[in-house]
């Protein structure tokens, strides 16, 4: 019974993910998207921001200071959704410049580079000078990939059609996650034989553990 119920979840999940995106392809392809593929769209940004919001050490400013800025958009859909591509623009380019920035600057070193911290999470043993010059490696492929897809996404919504933008944000950046990460886990597999290896879940796990010591630590 476990089983199926977790069946059902992964493919309820893809479900939802697969609509979000076509949402989200809708929303960004066009230069006047029907309202509710924006609302969806920009539905996960908004919930991340309020969240942040709510866990801030300055909560009542920032909760504040998030209300009226939502209520500022919702006095001006109209304008909102003529400029609707642009929002997403800044979104997707701001997310992987972002990501690029927290993983780049975390190359100082095998032991401090943000892939050999959440490895140190993951295993249950010490991570041997092999294995933390294999994640600073790592930690150096996804700092290459983020900044080539904020690249990329400014020509393509620089020089190319709306449309062809909206798909590589849309579409291709996910797809090309999923092949990062599975492809990453296969090289592990080759390059570090006999080592720990951690499934893309438990990745994500032990970047949630690390987040969480920081926050604390901070």
């Amino acid at each position: 019974m476990t089983g199926l119920w977790r069946t059902v979840r992964l493919v309820l999940l893809a479900l939802v993910a697969g609509a979000y995106l076509v949402f989200d392809y809708l929303a960004s392809s066009s230069s006047q998207p029907p309202l509710y593929a924006v609302l969806i769209g920009a539905a996960p940004l908004t919930l991340g921001v309020i969240v942040a919001c709510w866990n801030s050490a300055f909560r009542l400013p920032a909760m504040l200071l998030c209300t009226g800025v939502l209520l500022a958009v919702a006095l001006n859909l109209d304008r909102l959704l003529s400029h609707a591509a642009w929002l997403y623009f800044f979104q997707h380019a701001g997310i992987m410049t972002s990501l690029g920035i927290m993983f780049g600057s975390t190359l100082g070193s095998h032991e401090g580079a943000l892939c050999s911290r959440i490895a140190r999470f993951a295993s249950a043993d010490p991570l041997d000078a092999r294995y933390l010059h294999y994640t600073w490696k790592v930690t150096l492929a996804w700092t290459l990939y983020f900044a080539a897809s904020a690249g990329i996404s400014l020509l393509l919504f620089a020089f190319a059609e709306l449309a062809t933008w909206a798909l590589f944000a849309s579409l291709f950046t996910p797809l090309s996650l999923g092949l990062m990460f599975g492809g990453e886990y296969l090289v592990r597999l080759r390059a570090l034989p006999g080592q720990p290896h951690f499934s893309i879940a438990q990745t994500i796990q032990s970047y949630r553990k690390y987040t969480q010591c920081r926050d604390a630590a901070d």
